[in-house]
């Protein structure tokens, strides 16, 4: 609620001036949405744990995105997500031979001993945020095609969380606005 102002160098004063709130932290929860019937052959949803992996030019992703597309690059079919390559269970990129092959696709599933080695790296993908990161990959992973999954946001609980910040600011804006008034207060005792 408050920040530190320091004075003019040499000074020993110090102030303490109202800012308003900041986010402390967000965390990221990686329990399973409900899947929902797309019909898009290209479309897969991983039913409990695991990550895709994309491998982008610089290094590998992790999602639980599955919309993916299929891009034609030098005269090969990939299966790409946002520009990457969605990579086998042998860890690279999957190429569609012919029309058939997206049957019968090799999508690697790969699961984290911690799912809290990962970091956000925006737009749904996740990076290794620890070193020491250890993961695997599923061998019979239960992946639904032509599914994707739903958001696992509880809706009901989320309405009920912002009503409670809402009245949270609302007490804070009232306890900064009291702040404001006793200050004017004291500025016109000065004079």
């Amino acid at each position: 609620m408050y920040t530190n102002i320091r004075g003019t160098e040499g000074a020993n004063t110090e102030l303490k001036s109202g800012s308003g709130s900041k986010i402390s932290k967000v965390d990221v929860i990686f329990s399973q949405g409900a899947p929902y019937h797309t019909g898009v052959p290209t479309d897969f949803s991983i039913q409990g744990d695991g990550f895709f992996m994309v491998q982008f030019e610089d290094e590998n992703l992790y999602t639980r995105g599955g919309n993916f597309e299929i891009t034609n690059i030098d005269d090969e079919n990939y299966l790409t997500y946002q520009g990457g390559y969605v990579l086998n269970s042998e860890e690279e990129p999957v190429i569609l031979e012919n029309d058939d092959d997206i049957n019968n696709i090799d999508v690697g599933v790969f699961a984290f001993a911690n799912n809290g080695d990962l970091e956000q790296a925006g737009n749904n993908l996740y990076r290794i945020a620890n070193e020491d990161a250890e993961y695997n990959l599923l061998e019979n992973p239960n992946v639904m095609k032509g599914y994707l999954e739903a958001s696992n946001v509880e809706v009901s609980e989320e309405v009920v969380k912002l009503i409670k910040l809402q009245r949270s600011f609302q007490l804070n804006t009232n306890i900064v606005k009291t702040a404001d008034e006793i200050e004017q207060t004291i500025n016109t005792l000065r004079g």
